[in-house]
């Protein structure tokens, strides 16, 4: 369980602390509040829903931040997430704001809660009564709406056909533009399917590969009208081409393997085509001999974010644990500096420092950490991709490259050679492709300016990182 100690806040058991019941209200004398989930389940996903504007207008972690609404989602965005609201700025045609979270599978577990917290600490919280709620795939946990000033309500209302049901109650539709474009690209969003019984394995994987049983296309067309008068456009992923319908139940809009239409926020995050993007500077991958080990996975999508400028990025991790690999893209003429940051709001692994338009992978978590979160201080616009460790270039006989990346070796322990071209540091570190904690295997070499060595490369499957400025190249050498 996680609990944040603020000024004037105690710790739970220290003094009075009010618990609301369900549909229980009262009067918000703050303008700026803090809502936080600590909800357990399967695969969740929670959101803010603003209502009142023409659009339903919503913040996830594929759409973390809203002017209309004046909400933000600053850490989290799963069943653990953290909303701050400036009730001062929110538009005036929004009357309401709704807390919710889906799940990929029916039921949430005991403890779950929400805090409602305010300039002087937390002012309350609401326990779910989950013991009624053993069916229902999506909830409203709270309200925030406008009766003579702003007020707070505990909610508790559960929705077994998911999602889908639960916007369709707040009066909009579910394949409305906005709510399309943020929630269809968020990472985590449940399968909403009504009619069809929960698959939790297919649901959580999607995988986003040309399955044979996603043939709905999404609907784009719908979405790319209404997202366009958004403050920045993202270029639609191609969608994959329809396969042959087999007799399975057909998914509804809004299931996990559809491609996710434009998302209309500063910061969106959907998964491109399965095909995988490489730097510039990368040649395409050569296919991997019989020889060369294990044949690796076929990578997951990335995760995609776009934005501009400064910005605190809250991202999903694709994988549980161990490391996975960070595709940065800047197109700017300025500084572009990138940071990893750890629980404490700490910066702790550089990932990028360049001036003007760069593009480079970055190994992030090899040594045991969980980032959550990225800085990132930038002029003009910028990518974000995340990838699982399969994505990365394999390395068969002889890899080259320019700059930094994170390369795959799948072959056995051998001899590899390795050259530099450069002014500046060229290191070579080597780690565990799915380690839970220390990931790190040893350092291959360390050098400053041009390099020419042999060292040892561990039996793979494992990650090959390099640091450097100028060309390089990895050759095997076998025995």
């Amino acid at each position: 369980m996680r609990v944040k100690v603020t000024p004037g806040q105690g710790r739970p058991g220290e003094g009075s602390m009010r618990t609301f019941a369900m549909g229980e209200k009262t009067r918000l004398d703050d303008s700026a509040i803090r809502v936080e989930f600590d909800v357990s389940g399967e695969g969740l996903a929670a959101y803010c829903f603003s209502l009142g504007t023409a659009d339903l207008d919503v913040v996830c972690t594929a759409r973390p931040a809203s002017l209309t609404s004046a909400v933000a989602l600053v850490a989290g965005g799963t069943g653990t997430a953290e909303f701050h609201v400036d009730l001062s700025a929110v538009d005036d045609a929004v009357d309401r704001l709704v807390f919710a979270i889906g799940a990929q599978a029916p039921g949430f577990g005991a403890g779950s809660r929400l805090r409602l917290l305010g300039a002087d600490g937390e002012i309350g919280r609401f326990v779910l009564p989950v013991g009624e709620l053993t069916r229902e795939r999506a909830l409203i946990l709270a309200e925030v709406y406008r009766r003579d000033g702003w007020r707070f309500g505990a909610v508790g209302q559960g929705y077994e056909a998911g999602l889908d049901e639960l916007v369709r109650d707040l009066g909009a539709e579910p394949d409305q533009a906005l709510f399309t474009a943020a929630v269809m690209a968020d990472p985590v969003i449940p399968d909403t399917a009504a009619h069809a019984e929960p698959a939790p394995e297919p649901a959580e994987g999607a995988e986003v590969e040309p399955a044979a049983d996603a043939p709905e296309p999404a609907r784009e067309s719908e979405a790319e009208s209404e997202a366009e008068s958004e403050a920045e456009s993202v270029i639609d992923p191609e969608p994959a081409p329809e396969p042959d319908p087999e007799p399975a139940p057909e998914p509804e809009v809004g299931s996990a393997a559809e491609p996710a239409p434009p998302a209309p926020a500063d910061v969106v995050a959907e998964p491109p085509p399965p095909t995988e993007q490489l730097p510039d500077s990368h040649a395409a991958p050569d296919p991997e001999p019989a020889d060369a080990g294990p044949r690796s996975p076929r990578p997951a999508p990335a995760v995609e974010y776009e934005g501009r400028g400064d910005r605190v990025l809250s991202i999903e991790r694709p994988v549980d644990a161990g490391p996975f690999l960070v595709e940065l893209e800047s197109r700017g003429t300025d500084n572009f500096v990138v940071w990893t940051l750890d629980a404490d709001l700490e910066t702790d692994k550089l990932l990028a420092n360049t001036i003007g338009t760069h593009r480079s992978r970055a190994l992030v978590d090899e040594r045991g950490t969980r980032t959550s979160r990225l800085k990132i201080e930038a002029d003009g616009a910028w990518t974000v991709r995340l990838l699982t460790p399969e994505a990365a270039r394999p390395l068969t006989d002889r890899l080259e490259g320019t700059g930094p990346e994170t390369v795959r070796w799948a072959g056995p322990r051998t001899v590899v050679a390795m050259t530099h071209a450069g002014g500046s540091n060229f290191i070579v570190g080597t780690f565990t492709e799915h380690g839970d904690d220390e990931a790190y295997l040893g350092t291959l070499a360390n050098a400053i300016g041009d390099y020419e060595g042999e060292s040892i490369l561990p039996k793979g499957p494992c990650l090959i990182e390099v640091e450097a400025d100028g060309a390089w190249s990895l050759t095997t050498i076998p025995d």
